[in-house]
């Protein structure tokens, strides 16, 4: 009987020992996955190895008796699972950077519009139907449009060409031509013409076609260390779906960072801001215009209003602002007012527990409020928060999967992924303390004619001088210099 335990014991140890190589080549694979991460400081890189080998040496210690070994087995399967799962994390999240670090080609979007009682659903539908075009509007794309349709039917489309996209929009809803083809964007600048708010609710997309926008791109060295000042540009732009199309801009926000003195200036920007940028050639134009002509639009407009070079931006849609949210669980609002957006939800002033579309119908709201548009500005900056606490909490391990999936659909940022991944080792060497303060522009509330709607008056805010010079000294003040025009030439760098 001795015998057959003595006999058995060795095979009990390799079975035990089977397990700890197993747990060794898991622990070594998951060091590989967290070096190649790179946001891990090296002490906690040394630690998290440290701990995994003295945790195989325990379990060859457990392996020289029986119920120790046992255990040992039973702990070395669940911490191989565990490493495992952990590998399976860290490439999860190093994709999602490299995924959201990647910018898209832009995209012009060009679609056809029906009334939302039409009863066309697809394109076929509408084959035979009296299009409508513009010809001053995006004409190249549209001509493309066109073609494509055309090429996709096997047929000639009837096509009447209109001198004005409202007359268009007027034969349109009266039925006189039965669809338009026209560049998505402009869609939404046509419902905030007064008479024609009905063009935001009332039409319905049948079918659309991306146009990639050629630009060239400069190539920029990418900086080995943290950069100790910067500026991002946070956009949140009016559309669903992909985040490659240009397409008006609803949040405008400057993200004013000092890693050193660990301070960070959110200044908001009315999206209604009366503002020129290089494409208008001096003429003034509403800041959500200039998303339309693409993202560095956008940032020229705001580096010429407040004297400064914008670093980085980031840029959100529609969808993945409300992906984010609901991968998050939610997230609770402060309101400082009741109000109720039609057909969404009754916000009650104080705290509200609000999912993704709840959230961003808050965020857009301003015909509820006096002060319109201001106050939209520092409800968005609200949702930001809001978002920030739920994101620092537990919420985002229990939700890890939803949320990267989240981020690297609808995100993206031209900040490079060593950048991004600097950043957090900084945060994760020092776990300091954030110093967050808000502010929002102001100004006066007109009609005034635009670039992108010459002829038409629509409503703008005439930027305040006092308020752009206050917005100029916060910025100085984080960024860190006592001369605001150094701002432009520092961050430039």
């Amino acid at each position: 009987m001795e015998g057959k335990k003595r006999r058995g014991l060795p095979i009990r140890k390799m079975v035990g020992y089977s397990f700890i190589a197993v747990y060794a080549v898991a622990a070594f694979v998951l060091i590989i996955f967290c070096i190649g991460l790179d946001m891990l400081p090296v002490k906690y890189l040394l630690i998290l190895g440290i701990v995994l080998a003295i945790l195989a040496v325990l379990f060859a210690i457990m392996q020289e008796k029986f119920a120790t070994g046992i255990i040992g087995d039973v702990l070395c399967v669940l911490l191989a699972v565990a490493c495992i799962a952990g590998c399976y994390y860290v490439d999860k999240m190093d994709t999602t950077i490299r995924q959201v670090s990647t910018t898209e080609t832009e995209t012009d979007v060009v679609s056809v519009y029906v009334m939302q009682d039409d009863p066309a659903q697809v394109l076929t539908d509408v084959a035979t139907y009296q299009f409508g075009i513009t010809s001053n509007i995006d004409r190249e794309n549209t001509d493309k449009t066109v073609e494509e349709l055309q090429g996709t039917l096997g047929r000639q489309l009837n096509i009447t060409e209109y001198d004005s996209m409202f007359t268009m929009l007027d034969e349109l809803k009266s039925g006189t031509i039965g669809a338009i083809i026209m560049n998505g964007a402009y869609v939404g600048i046509a419902g905030d013409v007064e008479g024609y708010e009905w063009v935001s609710t009332d039409l319905r997309e049948i079918t659309s076609v991306s146009h990639k926008v050629v630009t060239e791109q400069p190539e920029e060295e990418v900086p080995q260390d943290v950069p100790e000042s910067f500026i991002m540009y946070l956009s949140g732009i009016d559309t669903y779906g992909g985040i490659s199309a240009r397409s008006r801009s609803d949040v405008n926000i400057l993200a004013v960072v000092n890693t050193k003195t660990k301070n960070i200036l959110l200044l908001s920007t009315p999206r209604d801001y009366y503002v020129d940028f290089s494409v208008t050639g001096g003429a003034k134009d509403k800041l959500t215009h200039a998303g339309i002509y693409g993202v560095d639009a956008s940032m020229d407009a705001l580096e010429r209003l407040y004297g400064i070079d914008i670093n980085y931006y980031l840029r959100v849609n529609f969808t993945g602002f409300i992906e984010i949210i609901d991968a998050l669980g939610g997230i609770d609002v402060y309101s400082d007012y009741d109000f109720t957006v039609q057909n969404i939800k009754e916000y009650h002033q104080g705290y509200n527990q609000l999912n993704g579309l709840e959230a961003l119908a808050f965020a857009r709201e301003r015909y509820s409020f006096a002060a319109g548009d201001f106050q939209r500005a520092k409800n968005q900056m609200e949702v930001i928060r809001a978002v920030i606490n739920k994101a620092a909490s537990s919420s985002l391990l229990t939700n890890y999967n939803s949320v990267m999936n989240a981020v690297a659909g609808s995100f993206e940022t031209n900040m490079p992924q060593e950048q991004i991944a600097a950043l957090v080792k900084m945060q994760l060497s020092d776990m300091a303390t954030w110093n967050i303060t808000s502010y929002t522009s102001d100004g006066q509330s007109t009609y005034a004619e635009t670039f992108s709607m010459p002829g038409q008056q629509l409503y703008v805010i005439i930027p305040d001088e006092n308020s752009v010079a206050e917005a100029k000294r916060l910025i100085s003040e984080v960024y860190g210099t006592d001369d605001q025009s150094n701002v432009s030439n520092e961050s430039g760098q």
